[in-house]
């Protein structure tokens, strides 16, 4: 009798974790059969990468520093993946077509959480007010204004692509709404993800027929402001920004100690590596090494090779988005995907020429790879949204 109470018990405890993972495997092959899975493995393969890496680099300075956890940021990064990826199957299922309803709420959302950094809900960190910390958790909201800015963009020039050539009645008004969030990250001060903004909306114009001459004077003006920093402003903050990348090792010690460091570690990496956790730059020579410098551990342990591997997937992540795009049944799911492209290609550039000395330095992360829950969770929403266009026109 004891025996049979004891299995009639198994059976009702395993019970629900069998209804669990059945949800959870339909879960799975509902977005492996209905939308691009190429998408999905390519993003399991980044995510998954970066849940390994972050433990790797982070792993020193998490036991010296933080709460003397070894796997500190191995748990937080997972769980901010295994959010990202319910996100990401939520969003798949939404059909793209609703943001145009909603799309004047998400711009409004974002601009408010951009203007809660100017209270005392706003977090400085290294003399930048970016965060907001709600129930213990860290928020970047200018890592939503990305995501919000592809949508409202996309949703206003889909409703009628010429105001793509309109400049009353069409690039004004983007013009304003894309300064007023730029200005409002520019005050954090985060200049770097200001731009990236900017790129993105002059990007997603462009794709809906923006003339060439808006695109040379807004690289005109974009040249001319740095011109403007650099003669006039040599004691702003930026100034050093945009020059110690010239040559970092003269700043060594000062605002280019973290480029030199990351030049040094990838130099120490080589063709194939020191191996997987035997970084010498992580421990303690290269500042909070699992965030934007991220890719400069990647090169020290799996060397070139590693890094021309994961330029591979995201070159091919790249491809299967711009299919997507191309293959869209309507212009809103063409910009929505081909904005999302942008944003995708832009941070990886960006990240690369940073980590490289090939630009100055700035606070972009590596997508999918650097530790951060926002970043993260905002590039799996995004994801989703890409999934269902793939969906409703069927997977390229």
């Amino acid at each position: 009798m004891k025996s049979r109470d004891h299995s009639v018990k198994s059976r009702f405890k395993i019970k629900p974790v069998r209804e669990w993972g059945k949800s959870l495997g339909e879960a799975v092959n509902s977005l492996l059969v209905d939308y691009d899975y190429r998408i999905i493995i390519a993003v399991l393969i980044l995510a998954i990468f970066g849940i390994i890496m972050v433990f790797s680099a982070g792993y020193y300075s998490t036991m010296v520093q933080a709460q003397n956890d070894p796997f500190y940021l191995l748990k937080k990064q997972a769980m901010f993946v295994l959010l990202g990826f319910f996100l990401m199957y939520i969003f798949a299922k939404i059909d793209y077509h609703r943001y145009i309803k909603w799309a004047p709420a998400i711009v409004v959302a974002s601009i408010g959480f951009l203007l809660i950094l100017m209270t005392p809900l706003g977090v400085e960190v290294n003399f930048a007010t970016r965060w907001i910390v709600i129930f213990g958790i860290s928020i970047t909201p200018s890592e939503f204004s990305k995501l919000a800015m592809i949508i409202a963009a996309s949703v206003f020039l889909a409703k009628k692509p010429e105001r793509s050539r309109d400049f009353v009645h069409g690039i004004l008004p983007l013009f304003v709404l894309t300064a007023v969030h730029a200005g409002l990250i520019i005050w954090q001060p985060n200049l770097s993800t200001a731009i990236v903004i900017c790129a993105i909306v002059i990007g997603i114009m462009f794709v809906a027929g923006l003339s060439w001459g808006y695109i040379f004077a807004s690289l005109g003006a974009l040249a001319g402001g740095v011109v403007i920093i650099l003669l006039f402003f040599k004691d702003m903050h930026w100034y050093t920004r945009l020059t110690s990348f010239l040559d970092p090792f003269a700043e060594a010690q000062g605002d280019g100690y973290q480029v030199a460091q990351s030049i040094i570690a990838l130099g120490n990496g080589g063709l194939t590596g020191l191996g997987l956790g035997n970084s010498v730059s992580k421990t303690l020579y290269l500042p909070e090494p699992q965030n934007d410098f991220i890719l400069a551990i990647i090169g020290e342990e799996l060397g070139f090779i590693g890094v021309f591997i994961l330029m591979c997937v995201y070159a091919f992540l790249l491809w299967r988005i711009f299919l997507v795009a191309l293959g869209a049944k309507d212009k809103l799911g063409l910009f929505l995907a081909s904005g999302i492209g942008i944003m995708l290609a832009l941070q990886v550039i960006i990240n690369i020429g940073v980590v490289t000395s090939s630009m100055p330095a700035t606070g972009i992360s590596l997508p999918f790879i650097s530790y951060g829950g926002t970043s993260i969770l905002v590039f799996m929403t995004a994801m989703g949204i890409l999934l269902n266009i793939s969906k409703k026109e069927g997977a390229v």
